[in-house]
């Protein structure tokens, strides 16, 4: 639980600074800063904030890369109550102008220009005349944010969700909070500790990234994965700086692993590994977790962005890799979450069955910001409590809980429930069964529309070539009705801008292959799963 004092994040920081101020804070660009240096530039931000007319309550989009300036900026609106919102410089033009609208916000700080109140920062001049405008403004602590409270909303994530539209969760200060009392207590983390940034900084996994170092007097390593830019670099840009806990999504490690560069001599320093965000193949797993047995821990985390980044962890050791399922367990809910396991008449399923998951506690966020739409149908009153408000949120992941341990395991998505021949199908157990075969590497099931409308079922795989016989001869355990149609081979399986296997463009590379092989009339129509 949040320690007395601390009833927002802008005063835990506070109190990092005042009893390590000489300490590394933030390591950006061959740059480092310590605590002192980071919270004067964050009070001098929030001052110059509040003179644009940025209030409590004000919405802040940041438009930026990782500078020092997005970090301090993203502690000023703290400092102020004014929540932030990341969003990806390099995300398409109309994709942006969707968030911004949903934001309506009273500033917006990007590397490009637009339209509304913006204060654009494309050069290292643009960079050098701000800063040299901030310095007009006193650096001291501020006294208004002593009335921020822990209710009040701390950010803007922006999530795509099932329908690829993005949606804004409101996020409160309880629950980073939260978020950092688990990382320490739990996770061990604290002073002398480098935490990496590779996850990008307008994705969920950040939130940890950026605040489980800072407020646990821990240094936040600045990183970028772009693609294009040489693996090898990365791993010596975390080496060079020293870091201690590495997160990102499988798939990078995954990818880092087919460079030869998922190994204890170029990870020196590394003592945790931790992954969230999507499942990690069993057979890979395994592997990550023979290359690092005895010199770095490996944690499976699980957390939608709307519950505050993290809700779940397990440790990887020999025992948990010993399951025939696909992947390993997602753990037990951290302290601070309560939960409902529902079947789709909003009952109680039997400990042991499938359900789909709701979380409740003060990690649950606030909503989605002016979309009461999607915040009414996802953020819902708890069905077995009639007397007062208790909202949960309902993740859409399906999920059984191990009556032994309390542990729950993984089933799939609602959204990624289909329905083929009058049978209900789980496109992500076609997935694990495909990973299980040796030279898979990743692979994804997806349903198309073929040219005479019916729904076809088919399978996307990167890694070895493989013969289509001896695929569908390692479907065979699956029901009839689960085994792919056609199987696809890809040099390599697509990610979205977070890193993750993207199944819809998974369904539009086949959909355009097969519209290339036939006359543009009768192209499928890939299906949104």
């Amino acid at each position: 639980m949040p320690k007395p004092g601390s009833h927002n994040l802008a005063l835990k920081f506070q109190q990092v600074v005042d009893s390590s101020p000489a300490a590394a804070a933030l390591l950006c660009q061959g740059q480092c800063y310590d605590f002192r240096t980071l919270n004067a530039l964050a009070n001098r931000f929030a001052r110059w904030l509040a003179a644009q007319g940025v209030t409590q309550g004000s919405i802040v989009c940041l438009e930026l890369p990782k500078l020092v300036e997005t970090y301090a900026l993203a502690v000023a609106c703290l400092k102020i109550g004014a929540p932030y919102s990341f969003l990806d410089p390099a995300a398409p033009i109309d994709r942006a102008r969707l968030m911004i609208d949903r934001c309506q916000p009273t500033i917006i700080i990007s590397t490009r220009d637009g339209a509304g109140n913006r204060v654009v920062l494309a050069s290292d001049a643009d960079r050098q005349n701000l800063l040299e405008a901030i310095e007009a403004f006193d650096d001291a602590n501020l006294r208004e944010t002593e009335q921020i409270t822990g209710a009040d909303p701390a950010y803007v994530m922006f999530t795509s969700g099932s329908t690829g539209e993005p949606k804004g969760a409101v996020i409160p200060h309880q629950g980073v909070l939260h978020l950092v009392e688990w990382a320490a207590d739990d996770l061990g983390i604290g002073p002398g500790d480098r935490l990496t940034n590779v996850n990008p900084i307008f994705f969920d996994n950040s939130v940890f990234d950026i605040y489980a170092a800072l407020l646990n007097g821990a240094s936040v390593v600045a990183l970028d994965a772009l693609k294009g830019r040489p693996p090898a670099e990365l791993i010596a840009e975390i080496t060079a700086s020293e870091c201690t806990f590495f997160f990102a999504v499988p798939t990078l490690f995954m990818f880092l692993d087919s460079m030869n560069l998922l190994r204890p001599d170029k990870l020196p320093s590394v003592r945790r590994f931790m992954f969230g965000g999507e499942g990690f193949p069993l057979a890979r797993l395994r592997r990550f977790h023979e290359t690092f047995s005895g010199r770095a821990e490996l944690i499976n985390c699980y957390g939608p962005t709307e519950t505050s980044c993290i809700c779940s962890s397990l440790v990887i050791t020999g025992s948990t890799l010993e399951t025939a399922e696909g992947f390993v367990s997602l753990g037990r809910l951290n302290p601070g979450f309560s939960h409902r396991v529902l079947n789709e008449d909003l009952q109680p399923v039997a400990i042991g069955d499938v359900g789909e998951l709701w979380l409740g506690g003060p990690c649950v966020g606030l909503g989605y910001l002016n979309n009461p739409e999607e915040t009414t149908w996802r953020f819902r009153q708890d069905p077995l409590v009639k007397g007062y408000r208790s909202t949960l949120y309902r993740t859409g992941d399906l999920v059984v809980q191990d009556p032994r341990t309390g542990q729950f395991r993984f089933r799939g998505r609602a959204d990624n429930q289909v329905k083929l021949r009058g049978y209900r199908v789980e496109l992500e157990e076609i997935d694990h069964a495909l990973e299980s075969m040796p030279g898979v590497v990743r692979a994804l099931a997806v349903v198309i529309h073929d040219a005479n409308g019916s729904r076809r079922l088919l399978a996307a795989y990167a890694g070895s070539r493989l013969e289509d016989a001896d695929l569908l001869a390692h479907c065979r355990h699956l029901p009839a009705y689960m085994v792919p149609g056609r199987f696809v081979w890809l040099d390599n399986i697509p990610t979205n801008a977070n890193g993750k296997a993207d199944r819809r463009a998974v369904a539009a590379l086949i959909e355009q292959s097969q519209t290339m092989a036939r006359s543009p009339r009768s192209a499928d129509k890939p299906v949104a799963a």
